[in-house]
């Protein structure tokens, strides 16, 4: 025995709707209802072993917040023939010849009297008549906008970074920078650096105070 009435156990947001139109049946397009009081119709076999037909949350996964429901022509809704249905659809009842409601926003972060309807609808409204392919096209250009403005970034991080070394090697990171552009600014006779044979080599005139000779092996 069904206990529960879909239409009278319906928790109903105080607020209209009708200004966003109503379906052929003279319902509004849109509601605002509890999601723990919207609840289908499931049949068949359950955990108890029972064979029935019950009444259970249409929308568990959402807990208890209030939602907005969209109606759907028969068609739309179920995505299938009516015959197609009942071979594999009869589980939640008879074909929805009437059309059903469907989620289509949950009020999670702001109150209803904060959010702004018209928009919300209007988002809703174009997407339904967005295809299939051409939302597909706009989630692949979006990805490859994202891909470029990243990569973007870390070349300017990059450019910004560098020339605060310079061409100075870098410690500590498994090798340094390398070296090949910074010029050899002096040679090593310039410098009174010992030569081949243990001799030093000094600029005349100029007494070279290491006067160390180097041993050659």
């Amino acid at each position: 025995m069904l206990t529960y009435d879909p239409v009278a156990g319906l928790r109903h947001y105080p607020i209209s709707m009708a200004r966003f139109g109503q379906n052929p049946y003279g319902e509004n397009l849109y509601r605002i209802v509890f999601s723990a009081s919207r609840r289908h119709l499931v049949c068949g076999e359950w955990p108890d072993g029972s064979n029935k037909a019950a009444y259970v949350r249409r929308y568990p996964a959402v807990g208890d917040q209030w939602i907005m429901e969209r109606w759907l022509p028969a068609a739309e809704y179920a995505k299938m023939s009516r015959e197609q249905w009942d071979r594999e659809m009869l589980i939640l009842g008879p074909y929805p010849e009437r059309g059903e409601y469907e989620i289509c926003h949950v009020f999670e972060t702001c109150s209803i009297e904060d959010s702004n309807l018209e928009k919300l609808v209007a988002w809703i409204e174009m997407g339904r008549k967005t295809s299939f392919f051409e939302t597909q096209t706009f989630h692949r250009e979006d990805a490859a906008r994202e891909k470029k403005a990243i990569g973007d970034q870390q070349e300017a991080m990059i450019k910004n970074w560098l020339p605060a070394f310079g061409t100075a090697p870098i410690s500590g990171y498994g090798g340094g920078r390398s070296m090949k552009s910074a010029p050899i600014m002096k040679t090593a006779e310039e410098l009174g650096l010992p030569m081949q044979g243990g001799q030093f080599r000094t600029k005349p005139g100029k007494p070279n105070k290491f006067q160390v000779p180097l041993e050659v092996a």
